[in-house]
Protein backbone atom coordinates (compact mmCIF):
# COMPACT_ATOMS: atom_id res chain seq x y z
CA UNK A 1 0.00 0.00 0.00
CA UNK A 2 2.74 2.48 0.93
CA UNK A 3 5.26 3.15 -1.84
CA UNK A 4 6.57 6.62 -0.95
CA UNK A 5 7.70 8.03 2.40
CA UNK A 6 8.00 11.81 2.57
CA UNK A 7 10.03 13.26 5.43
CA UNK A 8 10.02 16.65 7.05
CA UNK A 9 13.57 17.65 8.01
CA UNK A 10 13.82 20.28 10.77
CA UNK A 11 12.89 18.84 14.17
CA UNK A 12 12.15 15.50 12.52
CA UNK A 13 15.65 14.32 11.57
CA UNK A 14 17.51 16.83 13.78
CA UNK A 15 16.84 19.57 16.31
CA UNK A 16 16.72 22.93 14.57
CA UNK A 17 16.36 25.90 16.90
CA UNK A 18 19.76 25.68 18.68
CA UNK A 19 21.51 25.25 15.32
CA UNK A 20 19.84 28.31 13.79
CA UNK A 21 20.57 30.42 16.88
CA UNK A 22 24.22 29.37 16.76
CA UNK A 23 24.37 30.07 13.02
CA UNK A 24 22.96 33.56 13.55
CA UNK A 25 25.59 34.25 16.22
CA UNK A 26 28.29 33.02 13.83
CA UNK A 27 26.97 35.42 11.20
CA UNK A 28 26.96 38.35 13.63
CA UNK A 29 30.59 37.66 14.52
CA UNK A 30 31.39 37.61 10.80
CA UNK A 31 29.64 40.96 10.39
CA UNK A 32 31.66 42.34 13.32
CA UNK A 33 34.80 41.61 11.34
CA UNK A 34 33.77 42.16 7.72
CA UNK A 35 30.87 44.65 7.93
CA UNK A 36 31.21 46.27 11.36
CA UNK A 37 28.71 49.03 10.66
CA UNK A 38 25.97 46.40 10.56
CA UNK A 39 26.41 45.41 14.21
CA UNK A 40 27.45 48.88 15.37
CA UNK A 41 24.42 50.66 13.96
CA UNK A 42 21.73 47.99 14.20
CA UNK A 43 20.95 46.69 17.68
CA UNK A 44 18.80 43.64 18.36
CA UNK A 45 15.53 45.58 18.07
CA UNK A 46 16.59 47.17 14.80
CA UNK A 47 17.56 43.80 13.38
CA UNK A 48 14.20 42.33 14.38
CA UNK A 49 12.45 45.25 12.70
CA UNK A 50 14.12 44.29 9.43
CA UNK A 51 12.01 41.14 9.29
CA UNK A 52 8.78 43.10 9.58
CA UNK A 53 9.84 45.66 7.00
CA UNK A 54 10.91 43.02 4.46
CA UNK A 55 7.65 41.09 4.84
CA UNK A 56 5.59 44.26 4.60
CA UNK A 57 7.21 45.03 1.26
CA UNK A 58 7.40 41.42 0.00
CA UNK A 59 4.82 39.22 1.78
CA UNK A 60 5.48 36.31 -0.60
CA UNK A 61 8.91 35.88 1.01
CA UNK A 62 7.18 34.37 4.03
CA UNK A 63 7.29 31.07 2.15
CA UNK A 64 10.90 31.33 0.93
CA UNK A 65 13.27 31.35 3.88
CA UNK A 66 16.46 31.74 1.85
CA UNK A 67 15.23 34.73 -0.16
CA UNK A 68 13.74 36.17 3.04
CA UNK A 69 17.02 35.96 4.94
CA UNK A 70 18.96 37.42 2.01
CA UNK A 71 16.54 40.34 1.78
CA UNK A 72 16.82 41.00 5.53
CA UNK A 73 20.60 41.00 5.40
CA UNK A 74 20.78 43.26 2.36
CA UNK A 75 18.28 45.75 3.80
CA UNK A 76 20.20 45.83 7.09
CA UNK A 77 23.49 46.47 5.34
CA UNK A 78 21.96 49.29 3.31
CA UNK A 79 20.55 50.87 6.49
CA UNK A 80 23.96 50.55 8.10
CA UNK A 81 25.40 52.72 5.34
CA UNK A 82 26.78 50.29 2.77
CA UNK A 83 26.02 51.12 -0.85
CA UNK A 84 24.00 48.79 -3.05
CA UNK A 85 26.98 46.98 -4.53
CA UNK A 86 28.70 46.51 -1.17
CA UNK A 87 25.47 45.36 0.47
CA UNK A 88 24.81 42.79 -2.22
CA UNK A 89 28.34 41.35 -2.07
CA UNK A 90 28.41 41.24 1.72
CA UNK A 91 24.98 39.60 1.77
CA UNK A 92 26.14 36.78 -0.49
CA UNK A 93 29.34 36.25 1.49
CA UNK A 94 27.57 36.43 4.83
CA UNK A 95 24.85 34.04 3.76
CA UNK A 96 27.43 31.38 2.89
CA UNK A 97 28.87 31.79 6.39
CA UNK A 98 25.37 31.37 7.85
CA UNK A 99 24.56 28.40 5.65
CA UNK A 100 27.75 26.56 6.63
CA UNK A 101 26.89 27.04 10.29
CA UNK A 102 23.24 26.12 9.61
CA UNK A 103 24.41 22.68 8.52
CA UNK A 104 26.65 22.11 11.56
CA UNK A 105 23.97 19.94 13.12
CA UNK A 106 23.63 16.59 14.81
CA UNK A 107 21.15 14.01 13.54
CA UNK A 108 18.66 12.58 15.99
CA UNK A 109 19.57 9.05 17.19
CA UNK A 110 18.92 6.37 14.55
CA UNK A 111 18.22 8.93 11.78
CA UNK A 112 20.79 7.80 9.23
CA UNK A 113 20.35 4.10 9.99
CA UNK A 114 16.60 4.55 9.57
CA UNK A 115 16.95 6.22 6.18
CA UNK A 116 19.41 3.58 5.01
CA UNK A 117 16.98 0.83 5.98
CA UNK A 118 13.82 2.44 4.62
CA UNK A 119 15.42 3.43 1.33
CA UNK A 120 15.78 -0.27 0.47
CA UNK A 121 12.01 -0.77 0.84
CA UNK A 122 10.43 2.53 -0.17
CA UNK A 123 11.02 5.55 -2.32
CA UNK A 124 11.97 8.45 -0.02
CA UNK A 125 11.42 12.18 -0.45
CA UNK A 126 11.96 15.30 1.63
CA UNK A 127 9.42 18.12 1.99
CA UNK A 128 10.81 21.00 4.03
CA UNK A 129 9.89 24.59 4.82
CA UNK A 130 13.50 25.31 5.83
CA UNK A 131 16.74 25.73 3.92
CA UNK A 132 18.70 22.81 5.29
CA UNK A 133 19.92 20.78 2.33
CA UNK A 134 20.28 17.01 2.65
CA UNK A 135 22.90 17.16 -0.12
CA UNK A 136 25.19 19.20 2.13
CA UNK A 137 24.61 16.67 4.90
CA UNK A 138 25.40 13.58 2.86
CA UNK A 139 21.86 12.22 3.09
CA UNK A 140 20.88 12.72 -0.55
CA UNK A 141 21.86 9.13 -1.32
CA UNK A 142 18.65 8.04 0.42
CA UNK A 143 16.21 10.46 -1.23
CA UNK A 144 15.00 10.29 -4.82
CA UNK A 145 13.01 13.54 -4.48
CA UNK A 146 14.00 16.71 -2.60
CA UNK A 147 11.37 19.44 -2.27
CA UNK A 148 11.65 22.74 -0.40
CA UNK A 149 9.36 25.72 0.06
CA UNK A 150 12.18 27.84 -1.39
CA UNK A 151 11.81 25.92 -4.63
CA UNK A 152 8.00 25.70 -4.74
CA UNK A 153 7.32 29.23 -3.48
CA UNK A 154 4.75 28.02 -0.94
CA UNK A 155 5.32 26.36 2.42
CA UNK A 156 3.53 23.58 4.27
CA UNK A 157 0.68 23.22 5.16
CA UNK A 158 -0.15 24.52 1.67
CA UNK A 159 -0.82 21.55 -0.63
CA UNK A 160 1.75 22.70 -3.21
CA UNK A 161 4.92 21.18 -1.66
CA UNK A 162 3.18 17.84 -1.08
CA UNK A 163 1.71 17.76 -4.59
CA UNK A 164 5.08 18.70 -6.07
CA UNK A 165 6.73 15.76 -4.30
CA UNK A 166 4.00 13.35 -5.41
CA UNK A 167 4.27 14.48 -9.01
CA UNK A 168 8.04 14.11 -9.07
CA UNK A 169 7.89 10.71 -7.40
CA UNK A 170 5.06 9.48 -9.62
CA UNK A 171 3.11 8.15 -6.65
CA UNK A 172 -0.54 8.66 -5.64
CA UNK A 173 -1.50 10.21 -2.27
CA UNK A 174 -3.11 6.96 -1.12
CA UNK A 175 0.26 5.24 -1.50
CA UNK A 176 2.24 7.88 0.40
CA UNK A 177 3.03 8.41 4.08
CA UNK A 178 4.30 11.74 5.39
CA UNK A 179 6.44 11.77 8.54
CA UNK A 180 6.89 15.02 10.46
CA UNK A 181 6.83 16.74 13.83
CA UNK A 182 4.44 19.65 13.25
CA UNK A 183 0.72 18.96 13.80
CA UNK A 184 -0.36 21.63 11.30
CA UNK A 185 2.45 22.05 8.77
CA UNK A 186 3.11 18.32 8.50
CA UNK A 187 0.10 16.34 9.66
CA UNK A 188 -2.80 18.59 8.69
CA UNK A 189 -1.07 19.64 5.48
CA UNK A 190 -0.49 16.04 4.42
CA UNK A 191 -3.99 14.95 5.46
CA UNK A 192 -5.51 17.70 3.32
CA UNK A 193 -3.79 16.16 0.29
CA UNK A 194 -4.91 12.64 1.18
CA UNK A 195 -1.62 11.26 2.52
CA UNK A 196 -1.21 8.83 5.37
CA UNK A 197 0.53 10.57 8.27
CA UNK A 198 2.94 9.64 11.06
CA UNK A 199 3.53 12.15 13.83
CA UNK A 200 7.10 12.22 15.16
CA UNK A 201 6.37 13.30 18.72
CA UNK A 202 9.85 13.31 20.21
CA UNK A 203 8.83 15.51 23.15
CA UNK A 204 5.73 13.39 23.90
CA UNK A 205 3.36 16.32 23.66
CA UNK A 206 -0.43 16.08 23.80
CA UNK A 207 -2.13 15.98 20.42
CA UNK A 208 -4.03 19.23 19.67
CA UNK A 209 -7.75 19.44 18.91
CA UNK A 210 -7.67 18.40 15.25
CA UNK A 211 -7.96 15.16 13.24
CA UNK A 212 -5.46 12.63 14.48
CA UNK A 213 -2.62 11.24 12.35
CA UNK A 214 -2.47 7.65 11.16
CA UNK A 215 0.10 6.96 13.86
CA UNK A 216 2.59 8.38 16.32
CA UNK A 217 6.16 7.56 17.39
CA UNK A 218 8.52 9.26 19.82
CA UNK A 219 11.77 7.77 18.49
CA UNK A 220 12.88 7.33 14.90
CA UNK A 221 13.86 3.74 15.65
CA UNK A 222 10.15 2.92 16.12
CA UNK A 223 9.23 3.74 12.53
CA UNK A 224 10.11 0.43 10.75
CA UNK A 225 8.06 -1.66 13.18
CA UNK A 226 5.19 0.81 13.02
CA UNK A 227 5.25 0.69 9.22
CA UNK A 228 5.24 -3.11 9.22
CA UNK A 229 2.20 -3.20 11.50
CA UNK A 230 0.41 -0.40 9.63
CA UNK A 231 0.83 -1.97 6.21
CA UNK A 232 0.13 -5.55 7.30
Amino acid sequence: MIQLLTFDLDNTLWETEPVVIAAEQTLLRWFDKHAPRFTQQLDSAARKALRHDVLAANPELRHRVTAFRLAIMELGLRRAGYDAEQAKALTQQGFEVFLDARHALTFFPHAEALLAELSTRYQLATISNGNADVRRLGLDQYFSVIVSADEVGLSKPDPAPFLHALERAGVEPANTLHIGDHPVDDIQGAQDVGLHTLWFNRLKLDWPDQPRPSGEVSCLSEIPAWLTAYTA
